[in-house]
């Protein structure tokens, strides 16, 4: 068991709003069929701090007001500038883009000592764990994708940015438990909806998912990123889809499986957050899969990152399921 531990280390990329808390019984699950599995938190999720508030705007009027009109004007005379002038904010990448998050995860990995990975994508996580992917293709060995698509969160976090609503829901257990229910997980229970009812309460966190549903990729293309390069292409891959959560649902699972033909695809029991509510079958399909990967090639694959990849090219892989 230690020893398919140590080559089969599972890392999880939590959704928007889902978090590492609601992975802590599908890891637990993952470490009873021998494998080390971890969960990291993407920038402002989870138990991830959101970013620093920006320093406060200054008012040149005030300042104008509170030195006096003089001083002002000797400025302008002695300098040539117009005084107390706010300049213009230095361009900057979202901390919530797609790159920044990749960024964190490598960090991650480097500092947990667990890569190559066997890498689990949940929800929204997909383009951040695409990124990291294609910037570090010899720290992973397979991919899993959950319920996961770049642009459609199973969490509604658009309702966040309603005037009076958005707060309501974070103030009111029954209408968040509600809200969970309807849209991520209908087997949710009260006290898990308000464990994360409480976490999103935290300071500036539900600001946070909030900010990080607006900065999704709605550019980010499935079919281009697999073909990318020869080490994406050759990454072994399974989907996990709900099919169960409603038509339109699984309509949305048939785009993926197309876009991604060479990948195992099977349809699971829970709704669109099956962490909380099919974490026992999910963790035995990843266990299956991550263990049928050839042993020479996740050996090979710790010894020397840099050919890692191309060590798992006959990596298992079935057709979709129609």
């Amino acid at each position: 068991a230690h020893s398919a531990a140590h080559h089969h280390p599972v890392l999880v990329l939590p959704g928007l709003a889902a978090g590492s808390f609601s992975f802590r019984r599908l890891l637990s699950s993952l470490s009873s069929h021998g494998l080390v599995a971890a969960a990291v938190d993407l920038p402002g999720q989870g138990l991830s701090p959101p970013p620093s508030a920006p320093p406060p705007r200054t008012n040149p009027l005030r300042e104008i007001m509170d030195r006096g009109i003089f001083h002002a004007f000797e400025h302008l005379v002695e300098t040539g500038e117009v005084p107390f002038q706010e300049t213009a904010p230095e361009p900057s990448r979202s901390f919530y883009a797609a790159s920044e998050a990749a960024a964190a995860v490598a960090r991650a990995v480097d500092a947990l000592g667990l890569a190559p990975v066997h890498l689990v994508l949940h929800d929204s996580a997909l383009a951040a764990g695409a990124a990291f992917v294609s910037a570090n293709p010899a720290a992973v060995q397979s991919v899993t994708l959950i319920d996961a698509t770049a642009t459609l969160p199973a969490f509604p976090a658009a309702v966040l940015g309603v005037p009076v609503l958005g707060r309501l829901v974070l103030r009111v257990p029954a209408l968040f438990k509600g809200l969970m229910r309807l849209s991520c997980a209908r087997g949710m229970d009260a006290e898990e909806a308000d464990a994360h009812r409480a976490a999103m309460r935290g300071q500036g966190k539900g600001d946070a998912v909030f900010e990080a549903w607006k900065a999704m990729n709605h550019s980010f293309d499935l079919t281009e990123w697999r073909s990318s390069s020869e080490e994406v292409k050759r990454l072994p891959m399974m989907v996990l889809w709900s099919g169960s959560w409603s038509d339109m649902w699984i309509d949305e699972g048939k785009k993926v499986s197309k876009a991604l033909p060479d990948a195992k695809f099977v349809y699971h029991y829970g709704g669109r957050w099956p962490q909380v509510d099919a974490y026992e079958e999910i963790s035995k399909l990843i266990a299956e899969f991550v263990t049928m990967l050839p042993t020479t090639a996740t050996e090979h694959g710790s010894e020397n990152m840099d050919q890692s990849s191309d060590e798992s090219a006959d990596a298992h892989s079935d057709h979709p399921v129609s």
